[in-house]
């Protein structure tokens, strides 16, 4: 009859053992966070990796110097002309990697540790064609996506039905097509061509 009893309590005790258990495995599932879905390449598309390029206008600023504080459009071969510095080579350059050129110069020679800012002052624009009210070119805005895009172009034009869009992007050298959609995001200087589809 012990034994009996003492099986009992043991089989008590390795039920209640497992409860400890069961609650740490169910605290772990309800805490598992779920997978972030990757952005697609469109959306990780940012301003601050954007290459300058003919057409831009940028405002440099050097702090405690109003007299190196300018504000110039890259020329066709994208440079600008800056006091002190002349020519700099801006096209191609992200406005961070501009600064830290401009900085470079103006430490070697000129300013001990200049503070430097770099700033667009205005994007190129962006061109809406094909299958729209009124294509042609457009002031680029920050955010703006083929939606948008094609709302200031006038919208789709009457024959479009359900359009196709293609964004050529880059320089004319290395420019690459993609295919759109219109939440796609849009870049300076891009052309968004909307392709034309009978109802």
């Amino acid at each position: 009859m012990k034994r009996n009893m003492f099986e009992g309590a043991a089989a008590v005790l390795r039920a209640w053992a497992v409860v400890p258990l069961l609650a740490v495995a169910l605290v772990g599932c309800a805490a598992a966070p779920e997978s972030t879905p990757k952005p697609t390449p469109d959306q990780a598309v940012s301003l601050a990796d954007y290459a300058l390029a003919p057409g831009d206008r940028v405002r440099v600023t050097v702090w405690g110097q109003p007299d190196l504080t300018t504000e110039a459009e890259l020329d066709a071969g994208g440079q600008i002309a800056m006091p002190l510095l002349g020519a700099v080579q801006a096209g191609g350059r992200t406005a961070g990697a501009l600064r830290a050129a401009i900085a470079e110069r103006l430490d070697a020679r000129y300013l001990v540790d200049p503070k430097v800012a770099v700033e667009v002052a205005r994007y190129r624009p962006v061109f809406v064609l094909g299958g729209v009210e009124r294509p042609g070119s457009y002031n680029y805005q920050p955010a703006l996506d083929v939606r948008r895009a094609v709302a200031l172009a006038g919208g789709y034009s009457a024959d479009t039905a359900v359009p196709a869009v293609t964004i050529l992007r880059g320089e004319t050298e290395g420019r690459r097509e993609i295919a759109g959609h219109p939440d796609m995001v849009v870049l300076p200087g891009d052309v968004i061509e909307i392709g034309r589809s009978r109802r």
